[in-house]
């Protein structure tokens, strides 16, 4: 069949596809109310209990590694270099959490109906074959087959945002806590624990000081204690494992707020949107959300703060 013949074949798959994400975008409104808003953010949150604990603080350590990694395959790609930069995309995103893999279930089974024996972008595909009286030619299986192909990263992509948005959450929480605590701008857990080892630091000097602690008070006010470096070790693993903590349950706190200013839906609909743009061009990897950048441009921020103390 030649492509002119196919043509009004091809535009009515595409008017299906259109018609069957144009249902999901419409399922978004009430799929963040259930999952991100309370009570349903404590549901999907409460996750995060067991095994989390360690999963979430190791993602956060192998988020900017997996980045570069990916930012390397891109530039390879645009190389010419592709297969390596397909041997660097396969490098996996980190450990998927509890929470993770509710969401991406429920994003699937809900958002896109996916997962319950019918077959709704074949359904429209379907339906809009026949609205074109193209009803007699056969319907292509590979559609379908296309839209898991396209899945599997999108959600992947999407599950990231939560390590992003769980870093970006430990950033600010850093800094609102060393403003009011220790009155001085802490942007992450290297500078709080920077900080802390400095405090603790002075205040041992301070008591150990040969002319009695008040004079000591005065003299290192001026001439203040440099941490050791074990000191300052401890100080700072202590501060990022009470963060790991926070790491888990940061999304109580992170999604309704995220749902209230429209970020989740946003997210979403890109997301919807992306998919829909691969099937149509048959591609997969167009959906890569920039959470993970902005996470890393604090992470920066923080180790910049360090480097100058």
């Amino acid at each position: 069949m030649t492509q002119r013949a196919q043509q009004p074949l091809l535009d009515a798959i595409n008017r299906g596809v259109e018609q069957y994400f144009a249902e999901c975008r419409s399922r978004v409104p009430g799929f963040v109310r259930q999952h991100f808003c309370y009570p349903g953010a404590w549901k999907t949150n409460r996750r995060a209990m067991g095994w989390d604990l360690l999963r979430a603080p190791l993602n956060l350590l192998w988020a900017p590694f997996y980045l570069i990694s990916q930012l390397l395959a891109w530039g390879l790609h645009k190389g010419g270099a592709r297969t390596l930069a397909r041997l660097l995309r396969k490098i996996p995103s980190g450990l998927q959490t509890q929470v993770q893999a509710y969401l991406m279930t429920q994003t699937q089974q809900q958002l896109l109906a996916l997962g319950e024996g019918g077959s709704p972008l074949r359904d429209a595909i379907a339906a809009s074959i026949v609205a074109e009286q193209q009803h007699q030619q056969p319907l292509r299986a590979e559609q379908e087959q296309h839209l898991h192909s396209a899945l599997v990263d999108a959600l992947s992509q999407y599950a990231l945002t939560r390590t992003a948005t769980a870093d970006i959450s430990n950033t600010l929480f850093a800094t609102i806590a060393g403003a009011f605590t220790l009155q001085k701008f802490t942007p992450g857990g290297l500078a709080i624990g920077a900080v802390l080892a400095g405090i603790i630091a002075n205040r041992l000097a301070v008591a150990d000081f040969i002319l009695g602690p008040w004079l000591g008070s005065w003299y290192y006010s001026l001439f203040p204690v440099q941490p050791e470096a074990g000191l300052l070790a401890v100080s700072t693993v202590g501060v990022m494992a009470l963060f790991a903590v926070f790491t888990c349950f940061s999304g109580l706190v992170s999604d309704p707020v995220q749902a209230l200013l429209g970020i989740h839906q946003r997210r979403l609909n890109k997301m919807l949107t992306s998919l829909e743009r691969d099937m149509k061009s048959q591609t997969t990897g167009s959906f890569r959300p920039k959470d993970g950048y902005l996470a890393r441009i604090m992470d920066l921020i923080d180790a910049a703060r360090m480097s100058l103390r």
